[in-house]
C-alpha cells in the first residue's frame, strides 16, 4: 500500500501543535495501525527528547546544533502538556530509511530510561485469596468456576475475573473471614454474600465475612485503597474499618483510600450518604480527608480523580511528584529513589492505565524531571 508520507507529515505535525481535526486524528490513527514501523515511528517523533537523540544519531554532530535548525523553523508555542514541534524534515528522513533504527545498532539504547521501561507491562487483573482455614489461592492461576465452600458460601470465580460469594446455607453460617489481597501491579473485583461490589485497588487488602447471615453489622476492614457499592439493608449496616477511621453506610457508592505512604485517608463520596468515626457526615460529591493527627477536612471532590483507578486511568489535578510516582509505583511494581531534593513540579492530565511503563513516564518530561530506570527502581534525579 502506497504511503502518502507529505500528508502524514502535516498530520504529525498538526497533532503535536494540537489542532488536528477530527478527521485528520482519524486518518492518525489509522495509519498508526497500518504497520508496527508506522507506530513506533510515530512514537518516537512526537517526543521532544526523543527526536534530539535521534537527529544526534543521524547527523553524527551534535544534537543541540541540529535541532536549533528545525526549532527556528518549525517550533509553534508549547501547549500545556504536549509540545507542540513540527517534525516534517524529520519524518521524510526516517521514511527514506525505512527505519532508520536497524542501521544505527550503536544508537544508546541503555542510555535511554524510556526504551529501557518500554516493556516494563502495567498491573493486571489478578489477587490472593486467603481463606478462614488458612489456605491461600491465588487467583490468577486457577480456573474459573468454583473455588471453595465454607460457612455455608459458595466461592466462584467468574470469566471476567471477579470473585462471586454465594450463600447457599444460611444454617451454617459462621463468623469465619476471608482476606482477599493485591500486590502491586494488580487489581480484583469481588461481589460479597449479602451483593455488595468491591474493587481493590494495587497493593490493597480486604478482610471480610465469609457470611453476613449470623451478624448484625456486616463489617469489613481495608488496608490500602477500593471502591464500594454497597447493597441496601437498613437492619444490618455496611462498616468499613481502616488504620484510621470507621466509615458507617447503609447502601451507597464510596471510594477510600487509606493507604499508609499517603498521610491521610480520602473518602470521596458518590451517591448516598455515610458518617465517619460517629460525626462526620458525608454528602454525595463530597470528599473527607482525615490526617494522620487526627484532623478531618470535608470539602468538594473530584470524583473522577478519586476512582480513575477504577475507571482505568490516572488522572491528575495540580499533584507534585511523589504523589504520582506513588500511583505509578504501586502500577507497575516499581520502586522510586529520589537523589537530592525532590524536584518541585505539579501535574494535570489524564494517563491510561493500561499503556506500557515508558508511556506514562513521559509525563515526568514534560515537566523537565529526570530520571533513569536502573532495574526495578525509577531514579528521580535533581
Amino acid at each position: 500500500m502506497k504511503q502518502d508520507y507529505d500528508k502524514i507529515i502535516t498530520l504529525i505535525a498538526d497533532y503535536n501543535s494540537g489542532e488536528i481535526s477530527e478527521a485528520g486524528k482519524k486518518e492518525l490513527e489509522n495509519w498508526v495501525a497500518l504497520e508496527e514501523h508506522n507506530r513506533l515511528l510515530f512514537e518516537r517523533l512526537t517526543s521532544e527528547d526523543q527526536l534530539r537523540e535521534e537527529l544526534k544519531i543521524i547527523y553524527r554532530f551534535n544534537a543541540a546544533d541540529a535541532y536549533s535548525g528545525f526549532e527556528r523553523k518549525y517550533i509553534k508555542p508549547a501547549r500545556k502538556l504536549w509540545l507542540s514541534i513540527s517534525i516534517a524534515a524529520s519524518v521524510a528522513i526516517a521514511c527514506a530509511f525505512g527505519g532508520y533504527l536497524y542501521f544505527f545498532p550503536e544508537y544508546p539504547v541503555a542510555q535511554n530510561p524510556l526504551l529501557l521501561a518500554k516493556d516494563i507491562v502495567p498491573g493486571k487483573n489478578a489477587a490472593t485469596l486467603t481463606l478462614a482455614n488458612g489456605k491461600k489461592i491465588v487467583l490468577g492461576n486457577v480456573r474459573n468456576g468454583e473455588l471453595a465452600r465454607e460457612a455455608g458460601v459458595l466461592i466462584t470465580k467468574t470469566s471476567d475475573g471477579q470473585l462471586i460469594y454465594e450463600l447457599k446455607d444460611p444454617g451454617n453460617a459462621t463468623e469465619s473471614k476471608n482476606t482477599l489481597k493485591t500486590a502491586r501491579g494488580e487489581t480484583y473485583q469481588v461481589r460479597l454474600p449479602d451483593g455488595t461490589l468491591v474493587w481493590i485497588n494495587a497493593a490493597s487488602s480486604l478482610t471480610y465475612p465469609a457470611s453476613f447471615a449470623a451478624l448484625k453489622t456486616r463489617t469489613v476492614e481495608l488496608n490500602g485503597e477500593a471502591y464500594f457499592e454497597v447493597s441496601k439493608d437498613a437492619s444490618h449496616p455496611f462498616i468499613v474499618k481502616t488504620a484510621q477511621q470507621n466509615l458507617v453506610v447503609l447502601g451507597t457508592h464510596f471510594n477510600i483510600n487509606s493507604y499508609t505512604d499517603e498521610g491521610q485517608t480520602l473518602t470521596t463520596l458518590l451517591e448516598g450518604s455515610v458518617k465517619i468515626n460517629e460525626q462526620t457526615l458525608l454528602k454525595p460529591g463530597e470528599q473527607a480527608q482525615l490526617s494522620s493527627n487526627g484532623n478531618m477536612k470535608v470539602g468538594k471532590a473530584n470524583v473522577a480523580e478519586a476512582i480513575g483507578w477504577k475507571n482505568g486511568f490516572f488522572l491528575f489535578e495540580k499533584d507534585d511528584l511523589p504523589t504520582v510516582m506513588r500511583q505509578i509505583s504501586r502500577w507497575y511494581d516499581m520502586d522510586v529513589k529520589y537523589e537530592g531534593k525532590i524536584p518541585k513540579a505539579s501535574f494535570d492530565g489524564k494517563v491510561y492505565r493500561n499503556l506500557n511503563l515508558s508511556k506514562v513516564l513521559e509525563v515526568l518530561k514534560y515537566a523537565d524531571v529526570k530520571f533513569r530506570i536502573e532495574d526495578k527502581t525509577i531514579v528521580i534525579m535533581p
